[in-house]
């Protein structure tokens, strides 16, 4: 199965005549509580085929062509701009939904049907669909349940042979609500929708997935690293992150070789303690020196390399060479990005490494704007782990707590990711264990549907994507 991209979303759409789809039908919904990558801990999709489709009429077999499903209403706020929604002959005799837009690209509504969810159950929700002259699925689609107290929805995309699959998981409310499945269709004039199904069902609940995240503060030689990863190992964290230039070489000019002595320090330790572990140091590569920070697994083999992109101007000056572009590498942990520095100043470095899955962002440094943090990790739904020579090491989850932060936030409505914290000031070691099943947003108005975005591509409401005019604008020179 191969997942779709943003890009390649904006610039393919799926041909009409294509063939009919995977008999393994029906999953569920991205979660309030769960990431992407929870779904491995769901039922598989054979025990999935055996489940009820909480949803009536939800594969359209009921109904006249070319009026609605059985059952199924329209909503437009705006008669003006409401899509046609109609059951159509699907290819071998199958019938389907089909959408499309009314000639004006402000075209906007949603086709309904009535649901139960019982209160303290966990869902699952799937829809399956072709699609043909749509800029951008997650623009011109939009696929959730809603209550008057609750809203969770399909926040991901892949393709599955000849179709597009939406899927993901969540945790219903706490008690039975009466809401409704919506299929939303919005700013296309022309755009066109096949649904083939859509189904909710009850499955086995998320299961959390702990991290406990080692972070430092301070400088110190490569003898006091090896003690501090020591101190981190034996305590049992799965990952550990020492700051910018660690090793105390702070002149590009005196950098290592890529398998210098800091290096074989990394893998060392992560082998023998079975975490990751990361931070940086200079590295020549060539005739070129790069601000690097390698992450090694727990077997320590060098999973990938991030350098710098944002180098810091004093360090241009010294020599370094800024690097090109914003990995995320792939751990039994989860999706890991890295930022390093002055890279924290630029928030579209977060917001990259979020589209691209980063469910981690490690950000080792020299010193930084603690406050910035917050927003990094709430913009983006992401935790964030920093190390700092200069400033107080600290963890954050996506919602923007603090592992250790007594203040709390009245305008933050979201529950804390944060199961544990302890820190040694002797060994300067901050350990935070976070749970990356807990995702949600600081303004939780019954779930992701209706909260502050996360890096959610679907809750971008605008009809022009903006990245457009901000690439313009970064490059305009003059005032003309």
């Amino acid at each position: 199965m191969n997942k779709l991209n943003r890009r390649q979303f904006l610039h393919r759409g799926v041909p009409v005549s294509l063939g009919l789809a995977s008999p393994q039908l029906y999953s569920g919904l991205s979660s309030l509580y769960a990431s992407p990558g929870a779904r491995g801990s769901a039922a598989s999709s054979s025990d999935a085929a055996q489940q009820e489709n909480l949803i009536a009429n939800g594969d359209f077999r009921q109904g006249t062509v070319g009026s609605l499903p059985e059952n199924w209403s329209v909503v437009a706020g705006n008669p003006a701009l409401k899509p046609a929604f109609k059951l159509v002959a699907g290819q071998d005799g199958k019938r389907e939904l089909m959408a499309q837009g009314n000639g004006r690209r402000e075209c906007y509504g949603y086709i309904r049907r009535p649901l139960r969810l019982v209160g303290g159950k966990t869902y699952r929700m799937r829809v399956q669909f072709r699609f043909s002259n749509l800029d951008d699925v997650n623009r011109s689609l939009v696929h959730g349940v809603f209550t008057d107290k609750f809203n969770n929805g399909i926040f991901e995309y892949r393709k599955e042979g000849d179709r597009i699959v939406g899927e993901g998981y969540f945790t219903g409310p706490p008690e039975n609500q009466d809401g409704e499945v919506r299929l939303y269709f919005r700013y296309s004039a022309r755009g066109q929708v096949w649904w083939e199904h859509v189904s909710l069902e009850e499955c086995a609940p998320i299961a959390p997935r702990p991290v406990k995240l080692a972070v430092s503060w301070g400088a110190g030689d490569l003898k006091f690293w090896e003690r501090w990863l020591d101190a981190a190992g034996s305590k049992g964290a799965d990952l550990a992150l020492m700051p910018e230039m660690f090793n105390g070489i702070e002149d590009p000019m005196k950098a290592e070789t890529e398998d210098g002595p800091s290096r074989k320090l990394m893998a060392e330790k992560a082998r023998q303690w079975k975490m990751h572990v990361s931070g940086t140091t200079y590295v020549w590569r060539g005739d070129l020196v790069f601000n690097t920070a390698p992450l090694f697994d727990r077997q320590g083999k060098l999973l990938g390399v991030y350098d710098k992109n944002m180098v810091y101007d004093p360090e241009l000056d010294w020599g370094a060479t800024p690097g090109e572009g914003f990995p995320v590498f792939e751990t039994d942990l989860g999706k890991v990005g890295i930022i390093i520095c002055y890279d924290s100043w630029f928030p579209k470095t977060v917001e990259l490494l979020a589209l691209k899955g980063a469910e981690v962002v490690l950000f080792p440094n020299a010193g930084y704007y603690t406050e910035l943090m917050h927003a990094r990790s709430a913009d983006n739904c992401v935790f964030m782990a920093v190390s700092s020579t200069s400033n107080p090491a600290g963890v954050w989850d996506s919602a923007g707590h603090q592992a250790g932060e007594e203040r709390e936030d009245p305008t933050c409505a979201a529950p804390s990711a944060i199961l544990s914290f302890q820190r040694d000031e002797t060994a300067r070691l901050f350990l935070v264990t976070v749970d990356l099943a807990k995702k949600q947003s600081p303004a939780d108005w019954g779930g992701p549907m209706r909260s502050a975005p996360g890096g959610r591509r679907c809750r971008e409401t605008c009809m022009v994507p903006l990245e457009a005019d901000i690439a313009l604008e970064s490059r305009r020179w003059s005032e003309d």
